[in-house]
């Protein structure tokens, strides 16, 4: 029934070929995003055990590297909602100043209003009645008095709203900067884990260096990094294949030389780069730690955890066995299953993974083999 509908609406031209293939992608369920959760999870664990990781330093490495992924998210989380707390507050303080001045001005009308009624004595009715014999004169002071009276009774209930509304905002006012408050020491307080955190991360990086001294040691260590990967994509795509979940491939091969960057900076190292008798698979992005990594096309997140070599690593797929990969970052932003868009931020760059130097890992793949990625991105 949704195909025939998808078909008939695309026919009348409402909708684009685009948004029929987003709309048939959706129809993944989440049973089977959780399926592929379960794959990706149990693959990873898999390749975090190959020989004898779980006692290495590596361990150390992949649990700080993922605790300072945590912390610096939180930290992102935190600021967030302190910009939210206090463009309420600044948003309160607006509402405070005319309520203030109203108040004023009614006050300074309620004065005179009453200093009014307190000179036409306490029975100006009865005095009316006493005084004047004209009942047409009488009828049209009561009729005065009456108004003078409403008046004054609408301008105090006005005033007591008024007042209700002053009080409630100040209220709202203190309890704002009160979160404000909370949220600055909680932010201090995890700033200062996470520098913690970062301090042991360097004494599990200079354990790293020790052991690949030897040239033989780096080639193996790279090699054998390679190779994950190399496991990693394979059972992503026979995953994928099984539930059917890829994006639009003819709008992804069709941006070739047009996709947006992932993150602005300079290049430090190439594509097809050769270093210790290996080639590299992607580029390396010099940027400052905690800056925006962005999509560079729609697709769906099929990998986001820590991978030995790469660190925190997001794997974004757009249909058709292509690939998008986001390495080294300090921060993933989105989880298995999540769609996202070009320019979606998906992680922060970081230097996980064993990097000294923070920047971006970002790679390209067409059904498991390496494509240069410079030449999918739009020149600059």
């Amino acid at each position: 029934m949704l195909r025939k509908l998808l078909l008939v609406l695309l026919t009348i031209g409402l909708i684009s070929p685009t948004a029929t293939v987003i709309a048939a992608q959706e129809k993944a369920t989440t049973g089977q995003i959780n399926e592929l959760k379960k794959n990706i999870r149990e693959l990873a664990q898999t390749l975090g055990e190959i020989k004898g990781e779980r006692k290495s330093v590596q361990k150390e490495l992949r649990r700080t590297d993922k605790m300072i992924g945590e912390l610096a998210g939180e930290l992102l989380r935190l600021n967030s909602q302190l910009k939210g707390a206090e463009k309420r507050l600044s948003g309160l303080e607006k509402q405070r100043k005319p309520l203030l001045t109203s108040l004023q001005k009614q006050a300074v009308k309620l004065e005179t209003q009453l200093r009014q009624q307190y000179k036409t004595g306490s029975q100006p009715r009865l005095q009316l009645l006493l005084t004047q014999r004209d009942p047409e004169q009488v009828s049209r002071m009561l009729s005065y008095y009456d108004r003078i009276n409403q008046t004054l009774s609408l301008s105090l209930k006005s005033f007591r709203n008024d007042l209700a509304k002053l009080d409630q905002t100040e209220q709202d006012i203190r309890s704002s900067q009160q979160d404000i408050f909370d949220r600055r020491d909680l932010m201090r307080a995890r700033s200062q884990d996470l520098e913690g955190v970062r301090q042991e991360r360097k004494k599990v990086l200079v354990a790293i260096e020790g052991q690949l001294k030897s040239g033989s040691q780096q080639l193996k260590t790279m090699q054998a990094n390679q190779k994950r990967l190399e496991s990693l994509l394979t059972q992503i795509r026979t995953s994928i294949e099984k539930i059917a979940i890829g994006g639009d491939e003819r709008s992804f091969r069709e941006l070739k030389g047009r996709l947006v960057w992932p993150v602005k900076g300079k290049i430090t190292r190439g594509f097809g780069n050769i270093r210790d008798g290996i080639g590299y698979e992607g580029i390396l992005v010099a940027g400052r730690s905690g800056r925006s990594v962005k999509a560079v096309h729609h697709g769906r997140v099929v990998f986001s955890d820590w991978l030995r070599g790469y660190g925190l690593l997001t794997i974004v797929d757009h249909g058709g066995g292509y690939m998008s990969l986001y390495g080294h970052n300090e921060t993933l932003l989105t989880d298995v299953g999540e769609w996202v868009s070009a320019g979606d931020q998906v992680a922060t760059i970081g230097s996980s993974g064993g990097s000294t130097k923070p920047g971006l890992y970002f790679a390209i793949r067409y059904k498991g083999k390496a494509s240069d990625p410079v030449k999918w991105l739009a020149r600059r």
